[in-house]
């Protein structure tokens, strides 16, 4: 059974302003990169119904990167 994961997040004005400016939706941006870190991909064949598609393999690298270079697989990992 899948679990459904749902946060509440305030979002920062600075953010919004930026999605205004570009006219895209603040979630649409967010389930990108989530998309993208955790390299989901949405088939033609076997669509996702809960929005979440990758944007392509350079931008799955990318969030990769950006993830690993900030050091969060790090903060809590305990030896």
């Amino acid at each position: 059974m899948k679990r459904k994961n749902r946060i509440t997040l305030h979002l920062p004005a600075e953010f919004v302003e930026l999605c205004a400016r570009d006219q895209v939706q603040p979630d649409f941006v967010l389930r990108g990169f989530i998309a993208d870190l955790c390299e989901i991909m949405n088939w033609c064949n076997a669509p996702r119904s809960d929005g979440y598609s990758s944007n392509g393999s350079d931008e799955r690298r990318l969030a990769n990167e950006y993830y690993e270079r900030v050091g969060y697989p790090y903060w809590h990992r305990q030896d």
